[in-house]
């Protein structure tokens, strides 16, 4: 019941929050470079690799309050890149975007902030450490996840050379050009694989002290 709850909470806090951020971008533009159209904003909006990875998060919370003991290789993948997803969210952010990033002038939208890049990633993160379930994460899988994440880099690049517009300076085509900006991918890829056989790691380790205790 305890972890039923806690992946309910998750996911209503998660979605909750990007429900809010979508409002308000719906109906105000911030920056002189958003899009002026409404529609285009929440394009953009939904651009970004934090707001996917959020919501990735929120999916599969909700996925295992419905069914705790999930197997189905679609779960697998989605919290796979759930939860790999918000931990580069929360590396990436702090130690590289938060220094050039300036939230917009509004208390709501600094709150979301907060809640997308730091409380809960360490709250969807946790969740799992402690609560699982483990026996999810292997090759098959991490393949699967790694699928998705070249499809949201194609994406972003098929939809920059039309808009001209990135979610991230450090693949800005426009500014930094497609050498610099493929260099940046290539090495958020390979973060990624990293996190991803960390969790295998975790998953394979907890599984087995799993096992100890039942």
């Amino acid at each position: 019941m305890l972890k039923r709850t806690i992946n309910i909470f998750i996911a209503l806090f998660a979605i909750s929050i990007i429900a809010m951020e979508t409002y308000i971008y719906w109906h105000t533009k911030f920056r002189p470079w958003q899009p002026e159209s409404s529609i285009g904003r929440l394009i953009y909006y939904y651009s970004f690799f934090t707001v996917l990875s959020n919501l990735m998060l929120a999916l599969s919370c909700f996925w295992l309050a419905i069914n705790p003991n999930c197997h189905r290789y679609s779960f697998k993948v989605i919290r796979l890149n759930g939860l790999a997803g918000v931990m580069i969210t929360t590396i990436v952010y702090n130690l590289v975007l938060r220094s050039i990033h300036t939230p917009p002038p509004n208390v709501l939208l600094k709150i979301a902030n907060e809640s997308l890049h730091v409380i809960i990633p360490v709250l969807g993160l946790l969740s799992w450490f402690i609560f699982g379930p483990f026996r999810r994460i292997n090759l098959k899988v991490i393949m699967g996840a790694s699928l998705l994440m070249i499809g949201y880099g194609v994406y972003i690049f098929i939809r920059g050379y039309y808009t001209n517009l990135y979610p991230y300076p450090f693949i800005n085509v426009v500014k930094i050009g497609y050498s610099q900006a493929l260099f940046a991918v290539s090495k958020f890829f390979l973060l990624f694989l990293g996190i991803a056989f960390l969790c295998w790691l975790i998953d394979y380790l907890r599984s087995k002290n799993e096992t100890v205790y039942l």
